[in-house]
């Protein structure tokens, strides 16, 4: 019974995991992959444009395209194809058909193990060109030429072709089985090449660098955010061209690692266990969706280039009507021409409107200031008309204080009378400092002083 049990527990993980492929890798990977090539075509057409193929940026990002294609034209066979075609013969429990046949005697192993480590380590490379850029802006011309950019593609596909070396050496095809056995060499390089060498070079490494430079790069954006808030000036659109072109490739890295990582897990788990991990569901489960997210990874860059990249999504939509046929465009120029003949009209109606209304408000303002000047001279002759009764009503009142003071001092005198005697006389010296023949009245008081009065 215990067998029998055993046996039936067997079956019916191996058909939920035949399943689980089918679903992931038969169906959301085809998608995915057929997605994700049309998208990288479209890719490199507008990088290799005269306007976005002169920078090193690029020119990294159009050979990870190039490696993105090939690693799902090899996923749709190997994988989507194999399940979508043979999964009621692996239910069934039936001999190898003839697709699956061919795919093993293919080297489709290598050649994928190949595209994968190029497509990691060209990812290093276009961050390190970004870090390049941000920490050495003045010498980067220099540094990041044409030249250096494509010998450094160059020396990770041939790095990548060595490194794969063994793997063509690892397997080979039996006929009699219809099925890959290890050989000699195999046996003795597979936990090297597998686990002890395969694990640094294609996750720990890449995983660690893109960490490093990945935080560096955030942290130098962090602190070009604060010196413009600081500064409250404007960055030139030429460095702000640049921060677009960083953001872009920094979400590219992240999604790139996050994709990576549950691989990663999956092989430390086979390292460190072969047996127990090969026998277990959640790792063909996890690993089903670890080679999805790969997937998912190479199909959906051309979403974050169109979302971050500003000048990306200007020279796709330029690449789009250059395509498009020439009645179309005559009807899009059509559409384009109305469409400004309708914002320049409304503009000169808006136009209109404000001058009405500025001179309206001058006319409003000119009555204003007139009222305004003729209050102010109602105002002023009212004033003066004021002021000359005032100054009339005062020189009245000193006259009548005049006339009033000289009857007092008349009658002061006949009251009481100061002069007792009085005489006119004539000064007929010519040195006296007055007038020729000046006459003059010499006055006597009651208590016997003179006084001479001249006469006025």
């Amino acid at each position: 019974m215990s067998n029998n049990s055993s046996s039936t527990d067997h079956d019916s993980g191996l058909d939920y995991i035949l399943l689980f492929r089918l679903i992931v890798w038969g169906y959301f990977g085809m998608v995915l992959s057929l997605f994700g090539i049309i998208g990288n075509i479209i890719t490199i057409l507008v990088l290799i444009s005269p306007s976005m193929r002169t920078t090193s940026t690029n020119i990294y990002l159009t050979a990870l395209s190039c490696s993105n294609i090939l690693f799902l034209l090899i996923f749709i066979p190997s994988y989507s194809m194999r399940y979508l075609l043979g999964y009621r013969l692996y239910i069934s429990n039936q001999p190898p058909f003839a697709f699956e046949i061919l795919l093993t005697r293919l080297p489709t192993s290598p050649v994928y193990n190949t595209i994968l480590l190029s497509i990691i380590y060209l990812t290093i490379a276009v961050s390190m060109d970004r870090l390049i850029l941000i920490k050495f802006p003045l010498k980067a011309k220099q540094i990041l030429t044409q030249r250096a950019t494509l010998i450094t593609i160059l020396l990770i596909y041939i790095f990548s072709i060595v490194y794969c070396i063994p793997y063509w050496l690892e397997q080979r095809y039996i006929p009699e089985l219809k099925q890959c056995r290890l050989t000699d060499i195999g046996k003795k390089i597979h936990k090297y090449t597998r686990i002890y060498i395969y694990i640094p070079v294609v996750y720990l490494i890449p995983f660690v660098t893109l960490t490093c430079i990945n935080v560096t790069i955030i942290q130098n954006l962090i602190a070009t955010k604060r010196r413009k808030k600081h500064l409250c000036g404007k960055i030139n659109k030429k460095k702000q061209a640049d921060n677009h072109i960083t953001l872009m490739l920094v979400t590219v890295i992240i999604v790139f690692v996050l994709c990576q990582l549950p691989l990663l897990i999956l092989n430390a788990w086979y390292a460190i266990d072969p047996h127990g991990s090969y026998d277990s569901i959640l790792f063909h489960s996890l690993n089903s969706i670890g080679i999805l997210l790969i997937v998912c990874n190479t199909s959906t860059n051309f979403l974050l280039y169109c979302f971050f990249g500003q000048k990306f999504r200007q020279t796709l939509i330029e690449f789009i009507l250059h395509i498009l046929p020439k009645q179309y465009k005559q009807q899009t120029n059509i559409q384009k021409r109305s469409s400004k003949l309708i914002q320049l009209q409304r503009k000169q109606s808006i136009e209109k409107t404000y001058e009405q209304k500025q001179q309206v408000l001058l006319k409003n303002s000119q009555s204003i200031t007139n009222s305004i000047i003729n209050n102010n001279n109602n105002n002023n002759n009212n004033n003066n008309i004021e002021t000359n009764e005032f100054n009339q009503q005062i020189i009245n009142d000193n006259k009548s204080n005049q006339n009033s003071l000289q009857s007092t001092s008349i009658n002061q005198e006949e009251s009481c009378p100061l002069i007792t005697k009085s005489e006119e006389i004539l000064i007929m010296d010519e040195n006296f400092p007055l007038k020729f023949d000046q006459p003059f009245r010499l006055c006597t008081s009651a208590n016997g002083k003179r006084i001479l009065l001249l006469r006025i």
